[in-house]
């Protein structure tokens, strides 16, 4: 998981700088010299919610179908908060101060911010071309914290249904039924939805990527109760590239006009195809590395590398945006959307290379630190 968490960083950062140089799409809002490429990037977001969802959940299935203890909810947001809120408030604050001073007088402003609530605010992120204080991709954030908030009481209706005669295939069915119901809602609201961040942006539309990695977790902990397989499960531990294969055909369909325009609202043909698309992508590649352990696709992703760039992937999140706007601007003196596809190619190992030293430096001297100090030992 630590190297699908790294896949799923390295295509943010490309699409983010493929937006800054022009790549993606240019200052006068056509497609791009790479725009077919880059356009199935964020993919890499429902790719994250699909491994918060599995990650997070896991304790609780296996304890629903165990008879063990379930994690307490206070140690849990305990845990999430100084997990996720230390490296992100010192983004914010030292963005503030050295970039955006102007605006301190405004506290709710502050407030919103620090508290991972502007999501409905979009003059909170200040995407603006003239200011690098920039947070546009702690949007996803805001959704993650959305989720982390409501995943007890989500657990506690699983706990539930796990615990009754068919508890597995009702578990699995009610969290169908929420993939089902996101996907139904995006569609019906679309393309309303898409003209603003506040319908685009918030915990529904993207739901149902988190109950896919709920799901994840549940055949997981099935699997190691009872030693049984479900056909499915026997499918992807036989044939894991097959799943990938049908990952890299879906990715591919992402870049094409079915699943919409870079600058323009999809329509509601064009978001259920682009949502399907996305589930199949997020299934194809997370699916072997659960189940398939010993796989090919699980050995690549394993690689010393890429596990531990996923290990520091939250520090590159907050930073790369910023590190990406003060190269372009303060070094080239480029404006965005101006420096064009050949600088793309030319800054991408500079943004690389110093966004990762940015993730290092976070998680080294402030998030594990603080996750050391601070993190309650289970009782019991």
């Amino acid at each position: 998981m630590d190297g699908l968490r790294a896949l799923a960083m390295l295509m943010v950062v490309c699409l983010h700088l493929g937006q800054w140089t022009g790549s993606l799409i240019d200052d006068k809002g056509r497609p791009g010299p790479l725009a077919r490429v880059l356009n199935g990037f964020d993919v890499s977001v429902p790719l994250f919610f699909v491994i918060s969802g599995y990650l997070l959940y896991r304790p609780w299935a296996a304890a629903a179908l165990t008879g063990l203890r379930a994690p307490r909810a206070a140690d849990y947001y305990w845990h999430r908060l100084i997990r996720i809120m230390p490296a992100y408030w010192l983004l914010i604050i030292t963005s503030l101060l050295v970039f955006d001073r102007e605006r301190l007088g405004d506290g709710w402003r502050i407030v919103r911010l620090l508290t991972v609530q502007h999501v409905e605010h979009w003059m909170d992120l200040r995407v603006d071309p003239g200011s690098v204080s920039d947070w546009a991709q702690t949007w996803s954030l805001a959704t993650e914290v959305h989720f982390y908030l409501a995943l007890p009481l989500i657990a506690f209706v699983l706990h539930r249904a796990l615990s009754s005669r068919h508890g597995v295939r009702l578990a699995l069915g009610l969290l169908a039924g929420v993939v089902m119901l996101d996907l139904a809602w995006l569609v019906a609201s679309s393309p309303a939805s898409l003209q603003g961040p506040t319908g685009l942006w918030w915990l529904c539309g993207y739901v149902g990527f988190f109950a896919v990695g709920m799901a994840l977790a549940v055949l997981v902990a099935h699997i190691d109760h009872t030693g049984q397989l479900p056909s499915p499960v026997r499918f992807v531990i036989r044939h894991p590239w097959v799943c990938w294969a049908a990952a890299a055909v879906a990715f591919a369909l992402l870049n094409t006009p079915p699943a919409g325009g870079l600058s323009a609202p999809a329509d509601q043909w064009e978001a259920a195809f682009r949502y399907v698309a996305d589930l199949t992508v997020v299934v194809g590649l997370a699916a072997p590395l659960v189940f398939a352990r010993a796989s090919g696709p699980a050995r690549l992703l394993s690689h010393p590398v890429l596990a531990w760039l996923g290990g520091i992937s939250y520090g590159i999140f907050l930073w790369h945006l910023i590190v990406l706007q003060v190269t372009v601007r303060t070094v080239l003196g480029l404006h965005y959307a101006q420096a064009g596809t050949g600088a793309f190619f030319v800054l991408l190992p500079f943004v690389l290379l110093l966004s990762v030293a940015a993730g290092w430096a976070s998680h080294q001297l402030v998030e594990a630190p603080v996750v050391r100090r601070f993190r309650r030992r289970p009782r019991g």
